[in-house]
């Protein structure tokens, strides 16, 4: 009985963090930031999301910064590493599981961002909030291009 309980406890535990990532498998693909030639790409890969922010300049990709949504501890984490910002180092924002109607990832110690947050508008659309303190930021709508 012990291990057939185990085995289930294993099983939910492992479902519903599938489940939480699953949630934000929409975002897999290249998106264009409107108006500007700066992309997000996004891959799934296992249950992770592993995203490459770049922009393009006389038609070559310049990286920006290396991204990725994971489970750890059981907890969903937007990862960032912007490339000449804070010595190379990842800087890690946990999901606000108090919200609902978005994704807002958050780590209140980070200068800025404090805040992350996707509001999938439509099927193509995703509106990407980053917010400092007081929620004073810089707002953009992306595109998915394929």
């Amino acid at each position: 009985m012990k291990y057939l309980i185990l085995i289930l406890f294993s099983i939910c535990a492992y479902s519903c963090s599938t489940q939480d990532i699953q949630a934000l498998h929409f975002l897999e693909g290249t998106w264009q930031v409107e108006g500007k030639q700066q992309f997000e790409k996004w891959e799934i890969k296992g249950n992770e999301l592993i995203g490459t922010g770049y922009k393009l300049k006389d038609g070559k990709h310049k990286i920006l910064e290396h991204l990725a949504i994971k489970l750890i501890k059981g907890k969903m984490v937007y990862q960032a590493s912007v490339l000449n910002q804070n010595q190379g180092a990842t800087i890690y924002f946990p999901l606000n599981e108090s919200i609902s109607d978005y994704y807002s990832f958050e780590n209140p110690k980070h200068d800025f961002p404090k805040k992350i947050q996707y509001f999938k508008l439509r099927e193509k659309r995703v509106k990407v909030n980053v917010l400092g303190d007081n929620d004073e930021g810089f707002s953009f709508v992306m595109i998915r291009m394929r």
